[in-house]
């Protein structure tokens, strides 16, 4: 059995905002995405609590489905995203598994049919076995250090996996978009978003603030 705990947009303790704020996102994002200016999209907090004696394995998916045309427009249209890690992760503490260039796979499938090629990208969960069989690669796990980052598109297939230790593993998710670009939301994390970005907003600093849309 996996133990974990995930909240999205909920949180305003000041120190978990001094990493949102935090300038080095913003500028990385915009690297990223290639856009001149970013949008605040989404922050969640992530538990995965230990089970030593469970064997390991972990679950395969992807939030957001993109096109091609998406992927490498200018700025590209699409959600930029963050793992920050409050907890050092190792082989057994609950690595993030993925296979790399994954997205690119669906995202050229996508290309390739007509009904889906124009299609606005939306949020929503779809496991490995709902999605084209393609020539995906072998899964791998992130490991990093307290404090580190990872920058992904959970548009990769991606998954969390058993905490086999036997303390928990935290991370910080921060997500962005380029100013401008839509990303779909089901309604119920459509209207969080609204709200939490109104008061998001209010409790930034002015100068940073503005990374904040609304």
């Amino acid at each position: 059995t996996r133990y974990r705990f995930s909240t999205t947009c909920t949180f305003y303790d000041p120190e978990l905002l001094e990493i949102i704020k935090q300038p080095f996102f913003e500028e990385v994002a915009k690297r990223v995405l290639r856009a001149d200016e970013i949008s605040f999209f989404q922050t969640a907090i992530v538990t995965t609590y230990p089970s030593p004696n469970a064997p390991f394995n972990f679950y395969q998916h992807v939030d957001v489905q993109y096109s091609l045309s998406n992927l490498d427009a200018t700025p590209r249209y699409m959600v930029c995203t963050f793992f920050v890690w409050i907890d050092d992760v190792t082989a057994q503490r609950a690595p993030l598994m993925y296979r790399p260039g994954s997205h690119r796979l669906i995202a050229k499938y996508r290309e390739n049919q007509p009904e889906l090629k124009g299609s606005a990208p939306l949020v929503g969960g779809v496991m490995l076995d709902g999605l084209p069989v393609l020539d995906y690669t072998e899964a791998v796990p992130v490991e990093a250090r307290a404090g580190q980052a990872t920058v992904l598109t959970t548009a990769m297939v991606h998954g969390a996996s058993t905490n086999v230790d036997t303390v928990p593993r935290k991370a910080m998710v921060i997500t962005f978009t380029a100013a401008g670009v839509e990303i779909g939301l089901p309604q119920n994390q459509a209207e969080t978003k609204r709200a939490y970005d109104r008061e998001l907003k209010k409790r930034l600093r002015p100068e940073r603030a503005y990374i904040v849309h609304i």
